[in-house]
């Protein structure tokens, strides 16, 4: 690597280990909208949060094609998040969760399109290497988009879809400026067989407390010990804050959840792991938890040197991998089997009744780690939709 890149690289990481002690606070430099999108009520919305920011109409936007200049520091991934593009979404909206396989056990989870790309700077991300454009896209036409999924749910009145919009994004980063969620979740308020879950690594809930929600909305943290939070997810909250969102957000009658995903082999991956559920139980009653979820660290062959480029002071790949039958790359089995047999006995222990399950694992992974051991996804589902017809009744209806 040139040394030049080599200095912007270790100048980037040091910047990024002083905004982790600062409030995050997205601002983009600039607006691309699809003319598709021009009149939505969205982009309307959005545009009036921004109104001193430079704004652009545009046909087939295809970022590849600009010119990136001659500085130095410019960096695709980092620059390309300062533009926010107002998008018109083609195709379906509601679809199973990708990690879904025949050889692994999953929870036949559904996620929603909302928005790709993400302001944090989590140094294992996969969406560094797995989107095909770095500027952060909203899909604007937001109303189509529910109604898809009010068309797919409706068509099987019986069944709980557990409905997510956190795969392609933090479901919460950017949208106490965005204003999206408090749209989708008076809309979710209103479908009796679904539950939405918002994923996220930030605090901001405030604009969350107030709505109506009908008890259909789960808010979700992905935790890890603060020592990693620390070293490797650069600019989200920190686990103090997430923990007291998760608190305000319980007390205004929103479920939660916890993901502890992914969890990184780190010298004292024991004890910070077992004091990381202690914590959250110091501000959330286990009664308000909907689920807990395990997954250690994986990720796609291609991601390696893009991380070793941008964050070169990360320690996360200084372990032995091994690929998986989905091709990602993981720790050995045994290291895998440690890390979910410490968090799980401590939950065992201080809440048993809080279902708990892996995420993307095979089933032989399941015997020496957790009390059940589905064989496949439906029995998984079976699993989870059980405890939660039972601890919920008032919100899972269609179960019954």
């Amino acid at each position: 690597m040139p040394e030049q890149e080599t200095g912007y690289c270790l100048s980037f990481y040091q910047h990024c280990k002083k905004l982790i002690k600062q409030m995050f606070n997205y601002h983009p430099e600039r607006i691309l909208i699809d003319q598709a999108v021009a009149k939505e009520p969205l982009t309307e919305q959005i545009c009036q949060r921004f109104p001193d920011i430079p704004k652009t109409l545009v046909e087939n936007y295809a970022w590849h094609q600009e010119n990136s200049g001659t500085d130095p520091l410019w960096n695709p991934l980092t620059q390309g998040k300062k533009t926010l593009h107002l998008k018109y979404f083609q195709g379906t909206s509601i679809k199973a969760c990708p990690g879904f396989s025949e050889e692994l056990v999953c929870c036949n989870y559904f996620t929603l399109d909302l928005i790709e790309n993400c302001p944090f700077e989590c140094t294992y991300c996969i969406l560094q290497a797995f989107l095909n454009k770095p500027v952060i896209t909203v899909h604007a036409n937001l109303e189509e988009i529910l109604e898809q999924v009010r068309q797919r749910t409706s068509s099987q009145p019986n069944t709980l879809f557990r409905v997510g919009t956190g795969e392609h994004s933090d479901s919460l980063a950017l949208d106490q400026i965005l204003g999206i969620n408090p749209h989708v979740i008076r809309f979710f308020a209103g479908l009796p067989n679904t539950l939405l879950e918002l994923k996220t690594k930030s605090s901001h809930v405030e604009h969350l407390l107030d709505l109506p929600h009908g008890g259909k909305t789960v808010i979700a943290w992905s935790v890890n010990p603060e020592e990693i939070i620390k070293q490797e997810e650069f600019k989200t909250a920190r686990l103090n804050e997430r923990l007291e969102a998760a608190r305000m957000a319980s007390d205004a009658g929103y479920k939660v959840a916890f993901h502890f995903d992914p969890m990184i082999n780190y010298p004292d991956w024991k004890k910070g792991y077992q004091e990381l559920v202690d914590q959250i139980f110091d501000y959330v009653s286990p009664d308000r938890i909907a689920w807990v979820s395990l997954g250690t660290l994986r990720y796609i062959s291609s991601l390696k040197s893009i991380v070793d480029e941008r964050f070169p002071g990360s320690s996360v790949f200084l372990d032995e991998f091994v690929p998986g039958v989905d091709g990602k790359m993981r720790y050995i089995k045994k290291i895998r089997q440690r890390l979910y047999q410490n968090v799980q006995q401590r939950l065992e222990k201080l809440a048993p009744q809080i279902p708990t399950y892996l995420c993307m694992e095979k089933s032989s992974l399941w015997n020496n780690s957790m009390p059940h051991q589905p064989q496949n996804a439906p029995e998984m589902e079976g699993l989870l939709l059980k405890s939660l017809g039972e601890r919920f009744p008032e919100e899972t209806q269609c179960l019954m």
